[in-house]
């Protein structure tokens, strides 16, 4: 029987990750034991959760493509915080499994009840909480491509009963993965800029995620004109 923390180890490989950072708990363990039977994608233990999103966040940041980490429900979860903030601010793609409560129990103040989809609405792109197994397989590739596309977080709260309900047949995921693009002004645009820089008296540049990857021809420019650089945190 595939259940559907299997599904999910396929989709994931399928978008090429190879590896999650996280912390075992018992609403995780149905998503921690697939990643063990696959042997495939690589759990990265962590001594606390937002060690975790922030390793994500550091992954993504180096080689610009999805990085993944999760957590258990309650505390579990809600320790990643910091490192999606980190990531969600960065704009660079982390996805993020937020195991929650069984799913019968959810709004009976379970122990260890909380609402992930609630509290990472901020620090993310997109959060979508699972409440039926039929809803697993487009919502984390909406999820995954969303954060790869938008360059921020995105957060799938899956309930861990769900982990280990039965998948139905699934088409194969396609890949989602992120694919370099060449951003610049147009034709007619870049003689305005030209003239607008050349009848300055004085230039100061500031980049921010516009020149991500164009940072020796940022710094040639401002040589060749003579002008300081600042920076911001997405650049």
């Amino acid at each position: 029987m595939q259940t559907i923390a299997d599904l999910v180890i396929s989709i994931l490989k399928d978008a090429s990750v190879k590896r999650v950072y996280g912390l075992p708990g018992d609403s995780l363990n149905g998503f921690t034991d697939a990643l063990r039977r696959d042997g495939t994608i690589a759990w990265q233990h962590v001594r606390h959760e937002e060690a975790g999103a922030l390793a994500a966040a550091a992954e993504a940041s180096l080689t610009g493509e999805l990085a993944v980490c999760a957590g258990s429900c309650g505390p579990g979860s809600i320790h990643l915080i910091n490192g999606l903030y980190d990531a969600n601010r960065s704009r660079v793609p982390v996805l993020a499994i937020a195991a929650q409560i069984p799913g019968p129990e959810m709004g009976s103040t379970y122990f260890q009840e909380s609402r992930p989809q609630d509290v990472f609405r901020e620090a993310s792109v997109y959060c979508e909480l699972v409440s039926i197994p039929e809803q697993l397989p487009w919502v984390l590739e909406i999820a995954m491509r969303t954060a790869v596309e938008r360059r921020g977080v995105a957060v799938v709260v899956i309930p861990g009963d769900v982990f280990l309900k039965e998948s139905t047949p699934h088409r194969k995921s396609a890949p989602i993965q992120f694919v370099p693009r060449v951003i610049r002004p147009t034709d007619a645009g870049l003689p305005a800029a030209a003239d607008l820089l050349n009848a300055a008296q004085k230039v100061t540049i500031f980049g921010g995620a516009g020149v991500e990857g164009a940072h020796d021809e940022l710094l040639a420019i401002a040589e060749k004109l003579k002008a300081p650089v600042g920076s911001c945190a997405s650049g």
